[in-house]
């Protein structure tokens, strides 16, 4: 009874075009890049905007996000506190921008860099708090 064999060059060809397949189609695909950091960024505005509008300016009034919302003159008296306050709460390797319909302040952003927003609604207004690593 006559048997059949594939020959050993045969296999060891199979095999190859398999290996090569393989490599070509990890290079296809390629390593996949670092994950996203907006959700984090997106995190860091909330929490900083939560704290903001829990805490209460010097003067015991409004929150923080409602006074940069209030008035001009609430504005530039809140202004530098609410800098240096939202300084102390984010990485030191995290950069911030503040939009209110009084003015805006932080610090300049590089088209580049990806952004974590948040927009509060306030009684005088929206505030917007964006973040990015700088």
């Amino acid at each position: 009874m006559p048997r059949g064999q594939l020959s050993l060059s045969i296999i060891e060809a199979v095999v190859g075009v398999v290996l090569v397949l393989g490599v070509a189609a990890g290079f296809v695909v390629g390593v996949s890049g670092s994950p996203s950091s907006t959700p984090q960024l997106d995190t860091l505005a909330r929490d900083t905007a939560t704290v903001l509008g829990s805490e209460p300016t010097e003067s015991g009034g409004d929150s923080r996000l409602a006074a940069l919302a209030r008035s001009d003159r609430a504005f530039e008296q809140v202004r530098t506190p609410t800098r240096e306050r939202i300084e102390r709460l984010l990485p030191a390797d995290v950069v911030f921008e503040v939009r209110t319909p009084r003015g805006t302040f932080g610090y300049p952003r590089s088209p580049t860099a990806a952004v974590g927003s948040v927009t509060v609604p306030t009684r005088y207004g929206p505030v917007t708090i964006r973040v990015w690593y700088g």
